[in-house]
C-alpha cells in the first residue's frame, strides 16, 4: 500500500469512528502533513483517493469537508467526478465491432458470435406482450423512463429473474443497464484509474478485458483450469499486488464454458474478504446451472464484497440491450449518476418487453428446455472436435462456447480471414487472454447450431485447417 492510501485509510477510520463527523472540516495540508510526517504532495494525494472513495470534499481554496459515510466498502466506492476519470485510454482492438459485424454475416457455418439460438425462442409469449404493449398505446410504452429502470421492471427482475438464481434483492437494489457491456463500463468509470490493477480469469470474456483497458488498468490473468482459476495462484497474485478489482464469471465462463467448483467458488470470495478486493461477478450464464447452484453474490458474507451483473443477451436476445447490476443503494446511486450521462435510460420498450415476458409465468419451462439443447450442443462439439484432433480447454458440459486450439504453426487471426471466404466464422482466441498465449486458440460457439450443423460445419473447419497449413504463406505470426 503506497503511503497516500495508508494516510487515506487512518482517515477514513477516523471519519467512520466519529472523530470527523459529516459538516466537519479537516485540519489543513500543512498540520496534516507534520501529523502524519509524510509530504504535503501526500495528503493531497490521501484527499483525492478519499474524495473518490466518497467520504469528502474538498478544492485547491480550503480544507476538504465531511460529506459522507458511504455503506459500500470503501477501498473501491469511488465518485465519478474526479480527475482520475479523464485520463481514459481509446480501446486498443476493434474486436467486439468486428463481432457485430459477424452477427449479420450469411456465412453457412457462423461459430463467431455467442448469443442464443433465435428458434429456441418463447416466440408466443414474446409476441403476446409486443401486441398488449403497442395495442395500449400508454404513454409510458413511448416515453422517457428513469435512469435505474422502470421500477416495476426491477420488481419483475428482483423477483422473477433474480429469485431463481437465490438471489433475494429489493428493486433499489438494482440498476437496469444497455445489457452487462454498460455494467462493466459504469463500474470501471466509477473504481477504475490508470495504472489500477486488476485479476481476471484468463481467458475470459473479450468484451471485459477491452473495457478495463480502456480504462488504463493493467491486468493480471489467472490460468482457468477444470473446476475454475486455481485459489492459491489467486491467492499469490492477491499478495504481490495492490489490487483493485477481481473480475469472474463463475458458471460457463466465456470463452471456455468451465464452471468452478462449490469449493473453488468459496476460497475465492474468501481471499477477496481477507485481501479487502471486491469481485464483479458475471453471471450472464448463470441461468444454464442447476436451480440449486449459487452465485457468489448469494453466499454468506458476499454482500459487502461482491458487486453481481448479468443480461439478457443470453437468456432471451442480444438485440434488447438490457442487463443489471445488483449492489449497495448508495452504489446503485453513484453508478445511475454515470448512466444518466450516457445513454439517460436503457429503452423503454426493451424494458417493458423483458418485464412482460418475466410475468409470463413460462420461464421455468423454457429454462428447462435451452438447458437441455445447449448442454446436447456441447457436448456434441466437444466429442466431435476431439475426434478431429483439436485439443479443447477444460471439460466444459453446458454453455455456448468450446474454446479449441489450432495446429501451434498457426495464427487463428491469419486462418479466420481464410476460413471466413469458405464460409466458416470463428472468433480468434487472442482477444480473450490477458497476453498473447491464446494466439492459437479459437473460440467456437454452438448454441446457434444444430447437431448436423455442427457436425458439417466443424468438418469443414478441420479440412480448411488442413489445408491451410499446406497453403504457401500460411505459417508466422
Amino acid at each position: 500500500m503506497r503511503a497516500f492510501q495508508k494516510v487515506a485509510e487512518k482517515i477514513r477510520l477516523d471519519i467512520e469512528n466519529g472523530v470527523w463527523r459529516i459538516g466537519d472540516t479537516l485540519s489543513s495540508e500543512r498540520q496534516m502533513a507534520q501529523q502524519y510526517q509524510v509530504s504535503r504532495s501526500t495528503i493531497r494525494r490521501a484527499w483525492e483517493e478519499l474524495e473518490t472513495m466518497g467520504y469528502i470534499k474538498w478544492d485547491a481554496f480550503s480544507p476538504p469537508q465531511v460529506i459522507n459515510v458511504p455503506q459500500w466498502p470503501t477501498a473501491i466506492a469511488r465518485s465519478s467526478l474526479t480527475q482520475w476519470n479523464q485520463a481514459q485510454t481509446k480501446p486498443v482492438s476493434s474486436f467486439l465491432s468486428d463481432l457485430m459485424s459477424a452477427a449479420t454475416s450469411q456465412a453457412r457455418f457462423n461459430f463467431e458470435i455467442g448469443m442464443p439460438d433465435a428458434s429456441l425462442l418463447p416466440i408466443f409469449e414474446l409476441e403476446s406482450v409486443i401486441r398488449e404493449l403497442f395495442t395500449q398505446r400508454t404513454r409510458e410504452v413511448f416515453s422517457y423512463s428513469p435512469t435505474a429502470g422502470i421500477d416495476r421492471v426491477r420488481e419483475a427482475i428482483a423477483e422473477e429473474f433474480l429469485g431463481r438464481r437465490n438471489l433475494h434483492l429489493s428493486p433499489d437494489h438494482l440498476l437496469i443497464t444497455s445489457g452487462s457491456l454498460q455494467a462493466l463500463d459504469l463500474l470501471s468509470s466509477l473504481w477504475i484509474r490508470p495504472g489500477d490493477i486488476i485479476i481476471t480469469e484468463s481467458p475470459t470474456f473479450a468484451g471485459a478485458l477491452q473495457i478495463f483497458r480502456a480504462h488504463g488498468a493493467q491486468i493480471i490473468g489467472i490460468d482457468v483450469g477444470t473446476e475454475g482459476v486455481n485459489p492459491a495462484q489467486m491467492k499469490d497474485a492477491l499478495s504481490r499486488h495492490d489490487t483493485r478489482l477481481i473480475y469472474l464469471q463463475p458458471y460457463y465462463q466465456n470463452p471456455t464454458s468451465v464452471s468452478m467448483s462449490e469449493a473453488t467458488r468459496q476460497a475465492l470470495l474468501d481471499l477477496a474478504i481477507s485481501y479487502h478486493v471486491p469481485i464483479i461477478e458475471d453471471d450472464a450464464y448463470g441461468f444454464l446451472a442447476p436451480g440449486h447452484s449459487l452465485p457468489l453474490r448469494a453466499y454468506k458474507g458476499a454482500e459487502e464484497h461482491v458487486i453481481y451483473i448479468n443480461t439478457f443477451s443470453k437468456i432471451l436476445a442480444p438485440g434488447l440491450r438490457v442487463g443489471l447490476i445488483a449492489g449497495p443503494p448508495d452504489l446503485i446511486y453513484q453508478l445511475t449518476q454515470i448512466k444518466q450521462l450516457g445513454d439517460l435510460h436503457t429503452g423503454t420498450v426493451s424494458q417493458l418487453l423483458v418485464e412482460g415476458w418475466l410475468r409470463s409465468g413460462n420461464i421455468d419451462q423454457y429454462i428447462q428446455a435451452v438447458r437441455k439443447v445447449y448442454a446436447e450442443r456441447i457436448q456434441t462439439a466437444k466429442q466431435l472436435l476431439l475426434q478431429l484432433g483439436f485439443p479443447i480447454w477444460g471439460n466444459p458440459h453446458n454453455g455456448f462456447y468450446v474454446f479449441a486450439e489450432l495446429p501451434r504453426s498457426l495464427s487463428a487471426v491469419a486462418f479466420h480471414q481464410y476460413a471466413a471466404k469458405r464460409d466458416v466464422l470463428f472468433a480468434p482466441g487472442l482477444a480473450f487472454g490477458t497476453d498473447d498465449q491464446f494466439r492459437h486458440w479459437i473460440r467456437l460457439c454452438v448454441s446457434t447450431a444444430n447437431p448436423m450443423a455442427i457436425h458439417t460445419g466443424l468438418a469443414r473447419l478441420s479440412r480448411l485447417v488442413n489445408a491451410y497449413k499446406d497453403a504457401p504463406g500460411s505459417f508466422g505470426l
